[in-house]
């Protein structure tokens, strides 16, 4: 799998798991959803962005690699 097709799965799992999160957050709306989403949300928020950042980055580096080799 390639780190474009990487970061394309990524982002729509990403995606999938905020909505069904906004979903879940329509009837859980007590201190402990809030502590949830502060907790765990906020950190996965960031580390898939760093994720993605460094995918992408990955994916420029293959590319360079793949030319030089021709």
């Amino acid at each position: 799998m390639s780190a474009a097709a990487s970061r394309g799965l990524l982002t729509m799992a990403t995606r999938q798991l905020l909505s069904r999160w906004d979903e879940t957050r329509q009837s859980w709306r007590d201190k402990k959803a809030a502590d949830f989403e502060a907790l765990y949300l906020s950190e996965v928020r960031d580390t898939v962005s760093s994720a993605l950042r460094t995918l992408e980055e990955l994916d420029h580096l293959l590319e360079k690699v793949h030319a030089d080799c021709e």
